[in-house]
């Protein structure tokens, strides 16, 4: 019987000292025998509340007990956990001789290099797989080779059987290189066979169309290719028809169905189509590996894109096919165009030209409006107002000036007068006892004053009407000027001088000769 135990780290050398045994892989101690020392009894760990059970004992019974009344709290308390059960088997496999040196032999399969430190990997025959694991500190001696897919290998090591997992692989403690793996001859002689029959020349490969309207997709409708397919292009191309064609991708119909598919959507008339699957193992991906799909794939007149694997796994109808893309979703992005992005690219485009000619537009409307206004600015119609409006300050002014001189004028008449007349009273009151030829000769004289101021009054009327500007310009005169300003020589001209002659009933423009 096996009881695992509990055992710390630093207890580790007296439980060791017990009997207890350090079990590496699955990073725990463990005692067999039929009884637990009581030493050791106090890092046993019970579970569920009963003892573990050990090999050898009903470890595979199942059933409940006869006793109903017992179990109707939980009818299913003798049920194992799927847990129990892996640990079962990890402690059959631990402690039977025959896994712990077994020696295997078989062809290298499922191998794409170092993972990381360590190799993992698979041999294989006809019938069966098995896997395999060897550290990088037992590669560090025991591999003296460069370790390859196909290689017909000899192995010797320990069964291990991974409990979380719930599968078994084989920890490689030697390794010998016993030649070429019968699969990997096989299919190194068809490759080089369909290769001098020119099934991968370069030539023969048809151009994949750059606007497809329809594809062709030839995988698993429960899949992950098709979902990613279906993903791509309805994110590049939602225009884009695309026909599927359910078909095995392994399994003992899978050829069979391939080709069958390969034939039908040829027949259609399609512009691409998608062969592929969502990647996996060297085994699953050797379905096309088969000489009658490459053999379709050559002979159909539609372009074929495969999209068999990843990167790393190549298969024949990668050779054969047209184009080759290491994922469907790669597969989808080779043969269906990004028109979306074309869209948008275009739509950025159109908003750019749509801006840019707004942008001219409106500043060509400025320089339009800046023109036009002084275009109406320097028009003859403009011009013509601007002068008249001018004409008509400049006679409102001259006559407000004449107003004013002859109100000034007559004031100081009405003065004078009001002043001689006073003064002829205060001569005439002085004289008025004076004999009749006294106030004969001041009548007389002021007659003569009177005359004399009449006539000084009627010069200064006739100076006043003679400076007027107005009056001049009836008379035939003209003001003559010239950019705006008056000419008052005939030196400050020249011939060829533009100059204006303002009359009293308008302008005359001239050119002085």
């Amino acid at each position: 019987m096996v009881y695992r135990l509990n055992v710390p780290y630093s207890e580790k050398d007296e439980a060791k000292s017990l009997g207890a045994k350090w079990y590496a892989s699955e990073k725990y101690w463990y005692y067999k025998g039929e009884s637990l020392p009581q030493g050791l009894k106090r890092w046993y760990r019970e579970e569920n509340g009963k003892e573990s059970r050990g090999i050898g004992s009903d470890v595979l019974s199942f059933g409940g007990s006869n006793d109903t009344g017992k179990n109707d709290r939980n009818l299913y308390a003798n049920y194992r956990t799927v847990s129990e059960v892996n640990t079962m088997i990890s402690e059959i496999v631990y402690t039977t001789n025959e896994f712990r040196s077994i020696l295997v032999k078989g062809e290298v399969t499922n191998f794409d290099g170092k993972n990381g430190r360590h190799y993992y990997f698979a041999i294989k025959d006809k019938w069966a797989l098995l896997p395999c694991v060897m550290w990088d500190h037992t590669a560090a001696y025991a591999l003296n080779f460069k370790l390859e897919k196909g290689q017909q290998v000899a192995l010797s090591g320990s069964l291990e059987f991974y409990k979380e997992g719930g599968r078994a692989q084989l920890i490689v403690s030697g390794i010998e290189n016993i030649g070429e793996g019968q699969a990997n001859l096989a299919l190194i002689k068809l490759k080089a066979k369909l290769e001098a029959e020119g099934l991968f020349a370069p030539e023969r490969k048809k151009p994949i169309p750059k606007h497809p309207t329809q594809v062709g997709i030839i995988t698993s409708k429960n899949g992950q290719a098709i979902k990613d397919i279906c993903k791509v292009a309805n994110k590049r191309n939602p225009y884009v028809q695309l026909v599927l064609y359910h078909v095995n991708v392994q399994g003992v119909n899978a050829v069979g169905t391939i080709v069958e598919g390969i034939k039908a959507l040829d027949s259609m008339g399609l512009d691409t189509i998608i062969v592929g699957r969502g990647g996996g193992s060297d085994e699953e991906l050797n379905v096309y590996n088969d000489e009658r799909i490459a053999r379709t794939v050559s002979e159909a007149v539609t372009p074929i894109v495969s999209a068999v694997g990843h990167q790393g796994h190549w298969t024949l109808i990668d050779y054969v096919a047209d184009k080759r893309a290491a994922t469907p979703s790669e597969a989808a992005e080779e043969t269906i165009p990004d028109i979306m992005t074309d869209i948008k690219r275009v739509e950025l485009l159109l908003k750019g030209i749509s801006d840019n000619m707004a942008s001219i537009l409106k500043g060509r409307r400025l320089l339009i409006d800046a023109k036009l206004s002084e275009l109406e600015k320097n028009s003859p119609q403009m011009k013509l107002k601007e002068k008249t409006e001018r004409l008509t300050y400049l006679t409102e002014m001259m006559d407000m000036n004449i107003r004013n001189k002859y109100n000034s004028y007559r004031d100081r008449v009405n003065t004078l007068s009001e002043a001689i007349n006073g003064n002829m009273k205060l001569i005439y009151a002085g004289y008025r006892d004076k004999p009749q030829n006294l106030l004969d000769s001041i009548n007389s004289n002021m007659q003569l004053i009177y005359q004399r101021y009449s006539k000084r009054f009627g010069v200064l009327l006739a100076e006043l009407n003679g400076l007027s500007p107005t009056a001049k310009l009836v008379g035939g005169f003209g003001y003559v000027t010239r950019d705006e300003k008056p000419v008052k020589s005939a030196t400050s001209v020249k011939p060829g001088d533009a100059i204006n002659i303002r009359m009293h009933d308008g302008d005359i423009s001239a050119v002085v000769k």
